[in-house]
């Protein structure tokens, strides 16, 4: 018996110690744009990762997601579709769910953007996030991709070549990611999760959406950044306070 519930004991410990290591795992990735504009040719946005606009939406970001943890990673980015492009950000972080949905809804808010994209990591998930990395150039990258009907895809340029991001809503891709990886190259890992769009095409309906899950979440929390928004500090801000740059 003593050694019964020994092992009780022990599947237990075993247990916990696989739900902590679960939870120190938590991880979450947003993708949005601080652009506004209809269209951005290729060349154009890339112009853009160097603006202020950029520089200020990272500082904006950073600080919004380091009033609720230390563990954030920013990196400017392009987010491309058929036939335009725009400077986005890509935000990795250990928040949870709610704070994400908080975090992308006031950066949207910020931004006056009619969509944010975000995506969390799950064992079993109906959508996919694909990471790609080809020695090729960003130009090449992005032909190949929308050759291959994948976009929208985020990409950006690193030492040794190109990192592309795509958001599989519906897992609609099947292996075409890894086909691309192959074409330019390249290598190709996925993650299976849940991935949400919120926002609306009328942009004065996508604020009335944001400006919902805000207030949803304040009023469960400590938390009273919405009061910043049309501050002057924040407009002004261009450098981070705690994050780093996404790992190449």
């Amino acid at each position: 018996m003593k050694f019964a519930a020994l092992l009780r004991a022990l599947a237990l410990l075993g247990l916990a110690g696989a739900m902590g290591r679960a939870a120190a795992a938590q991880q979450s990735y947003l993708f949005a744009s601080p652009d506004t504009r209809a269209s951005l040719t290729d060349e154009d946005a890339q112009g853009s990762l160097t603006s202020f606009e950029e520089l200020n939406a990272v500082a904006i970001a950073d600080r919004i997601a380091c009033s609720m943890t230390s563990k954030v990673e920013i990196s400017g980015v392009l987010g491309v579709y058929d036939r335009s492009s725009e400077n986005s950000l890509l935000i990795e972080s250990d928040l949870k769910r709610d704070q994400t949905e908080y975090l992308g809804s006031l950066l949207a808010r910020y931004e006056h953007q009619k969509f944010a994209l975000l995506f969390f990591p799950q064992a079993i998930g109906h959508d996919r996030l694909w990471t790609i990395k080809v020695p090729k150039s960003v130009d090449a990258a992005v032909a190949a991709a929308r050759q291959m009907h994948l976009t929208p895809v985020t990409v950006r340029a690193g030492a040794d070549g190109t990192e592309i991001w795509i958001v599989d809503m519906g897992d609609k891709f099947g292996n075409r990611p890894q086909e691309l990886a192959a074409q330019l190259g390249g290598s190709a890992a996925s993650r299976e999760g849940t991935a949400e769009l919120p926002g609306n095409d009328d942009r004065a309906k996508a604020a009335a959406i944001f400006d919902a899950k805000i207030g949803a979440f304040e009023q469960q929390t400590k938390n009273k950044l919405s009061s910043q928004l049309q501050t002057e500090a924040w407009h002004d801000a261009s450098t981070r306070t705690c994050s780093v740059e996404v790992p190449q």
